[in-house]
This record gives C-alpha cells, structure tokens and sequence, in this order.
C-alpha cells in the first residue's frame, strides 16, 4: 500500500490522533507494518509521532486538540493555568498545557508539549466551551478548578498572579461550582481560598 493511500485510509477515521494498533486495524495490517507505515508518514511530513504507539495525522493541529488523546477513554479539557492564559486572565504563559480530567493524574512528555492531567471528580468534571474544536475551561472553572485541586491535594502554597478578570466574570459561577464539593471542610477551604484570589484581581 502507498503512503498516500495509508494516509488517507487512517485520515477516515476522522480522529485527531490514532494509536499504532487502531492504524493496524483500519489499514488491516500488522502492528508492526502499522508501524512501519506510519513512520514513512512521519518521514514524509504527514503524521507526528506524538509519544510511544500514538500519532497525530495533522501537523499544523493545536497541541491542546490532543486533550482527550492525552486521557483516553477518559475525556478532558484544558484548565488551570493554561485556561486563564488562554483567556488573558493572567499574563504568563504555562510552558505545560494542564488538562481537568476523570482519569488518573499524571505528566505526560510528547512531541507537541508537555501534558500534565489533574483528576477532577465527575460531579466536578465541566464547565468548558469549545473554541476551534479546542475544549477549554471558562474563567470561572479555571479558577476554580486551580483552587480545588491545589486544596484537595494539600499544594496550597501554589499561588495565581494577579488576576485580570473580564468584565462577564461571574463570582456566582464559581460559587455554583463550590457548592457541588461533598466535602464540607474542603468546600469551606476552597471557599477561603477563592477569597483570596480575588481580592486583589483587576
């Protein structure tokens, strides 16, 4: 089979990123002849090794449309730091993408950046918008998804910079995300915690 007609047999699959094994499937093949296919891909400017056994097939792609990649099956969306970037919340750029997500923590080094997953409960597991097919926190969650995770893990030296909030912020969208913690001492520790965040935002 041609490399073009292996790249547009996976490009059906209509997925950011295919691992080695469903390359294997669609182009029905070894995973070893998968392999071998998607590494003449690579050599010719069509796919990118992202890490060991997955691939992405759009070169120009966003890193952060690899959310979901990253944590599969477990969904995911770019929050923390990275989302109140991205919003212009805060001036300094994250040299990592953080990712919100069911699945376990972890940091994952790829070619196009490094990943790091902060599990988040399902019953805290939302608040996002897609923009450009990217799935990203708003203002509210990133803030609070930053302050829940830095007070349930017990790292509650992390600290934000100086926020610059947007006018739409809404201080009762984080409070409607409080009020979904079980946990009264940590709802109460994340409540304080917001406080300060916000009493010196612009």
């Amino acid at each position: 089979m041609s490399a073009a007609s292996a790249f547009a047999k996976l490009r059906e699959i209509g997925a950011q990123a295919v691992t080695t094994r469903e390359a294997a499937a669609a182009l029905r093949v070894s995973t070893s002849s998968a392999s071998r296919a998607l590494r003449t891909l690579s050599e010719r400017g069509l796919a990118r090794r992202i890490r060991h056994g997955l691939w992405s097939l759009d070169r120009t792609s966003d890193p952060r449309l690899l959310a979901s990649e990253i944590t599969r099956p477990h969904p995911a969306y770019v929050s923390f730091a990275s989302a109140l970037a991205a919003h212009g919340v805060i001036d300094q750029i994250p040299r990592e993408i953080a990712l919100a997500s069911t699945a376990r923590a972890k940091r994952v080094k790829t070619t196009q950046g490094i990943f790091v997953v902060h599990r988040v409960p399902p019953a805290l597991f939302g608040g996002y918008d897609l923009k450009d097919g990217v799935a990203i926190a708003t203002p509210e969650k990133a803030l609070f998804d930053f302050v829940y995770v830095s007070q349930a893990s017990g790292r509650t030296r992390q600290r934000l910079p100086e926020l610059d909030l947007p006018e739409s912020f809404s201080r009762r969208e984080v409070e409607r995300w409080i009020k979904r913690i079980s946990s009264p001492r940590l709802r109460e520790l994340v409540t304080n915690a917001v406080d300060r965040s916000l009493k010196h935002a612009a």
